[in-house]
């Protein structure tokens, strides 16, 4: 008879739970912050107490997992409308599925000493510095799968950037680049690169002026950021500033974001676009 350690199993499903909502996240590109992804690993962590459960029929478990998986999500991600929970229930149940997958699969291949797997809960006890590694590098893969798949598609969408200021309303044809990695140091806001005159139509005064040669201690700066950043070209700096309202329109709908526009002196080249974005805020 194996002794179950109630302590080990709520702190192994606990950590586990916690890397299988960032996983869900990574896929769906959806947002959970750390408390509300704690409160999810928590309840996940709860219900790997089915284990101590006499074994329950294929369909009952089945069932046990789908509520407990629409549970965490609710939790860790909240609810979104109907399309959104789905989509993220049956993401993180995949997942879940593939996990489970695996930890029966070396119970039954490898058998480890200690180890139990019952009503698809595994219970096993290994140096937690072996369960860190096996964890990170399990999330590690993931983020990399999604960002294979992320450069496979997201060149074959056709976006349009809308951003408004009290001075209007302008639409940009962007596209994606993930070597657009500048953020603003402060506020830790991404930055859309935009080299298109629609929008220097609705920027503040402030940017327009310094871009046409004026000395910057000259110009108003309030609600303008300097980023430095560094290009193939050299050295340079990105004025920035923060709309009141900015929208990604793509095939799969809208999303309404936070970011800088930004702009500099060399203009972008983007060929017919008109703006640059990571698309890490989609």
């Amino acid at each position: 008879m194996r002794i179950v350690y109630i302590d080990i199993l709520l702190f192994l499903n606990l950590y586990v739970t916690y890397f299988l909502i960032a996983g869900t996240c990574c896929f769906t590109h959806r947002h959970a912050g750390v408390l509300r992804r704690l409160t999810g690993s928590l309840a996940g962590a709860l219900s790997s107490l089915v284990i101590l459960l006499p074994p329950l029929p294929v369909i009952v478990n089945l069932l046990i997992k789908l509520a407990i998986s629409s549970l965490i999500v609710l939790l860790s991600m909240g609810y979104g409308g109907i399309k959104a929970f789905v989509k993220n229930s049956a993401a993180f149940f995949v997942i879940n599925c593939v996990y489970a997958g695996i930890m029966l699969a070396l119970w039954l291949f490898f058998a480890p000493t200690g180890m139990i797997y019952n009503n698809g809960i595994s219970y096993f006890e290994l140096p937690i510095i072996v369960i860190i590694l096996a964890t990170v590098g399990a999330y590690i893969i993931l983020r990399a799968i999604r960002r294979v798949l992320d450069a496979k598609t997201l060149l074959d969408k056709k976006y349009i950037i809308e951003i408004t200021t009290e001075k209007g309303t302008a639409e940009l044809k962007g596209i994606p680049d993930s070597g657009n990695k500048l953020t603003d140091f402060f506020s830790g806001l991404p930055i859309i690169f935009c080299g298109s005159e629609k929008c220097l139509k609705i920027c503040p005064d402030s940017i327009i002026n310094i871009l046409s040669g004026n000395n910057p201690a000259s110009v108003d700066m309030k609600g303008i950021r300097i980023v430095p950043c560094h290009t193939v070209s050299g050295e340079g700096i990105v004025l920035c500033f923060k709309p009141q309202k900015l929208v990604i329109k793509s095939d799969d709908g809208e999303k309404e974001t936070n970011a800088l526009i930004g702009f500099t002196k060399n203009g972008l080249n983007g060929g017919e676009f008109d703006a640059v974005f990571n698309p890490n805020i989609l």
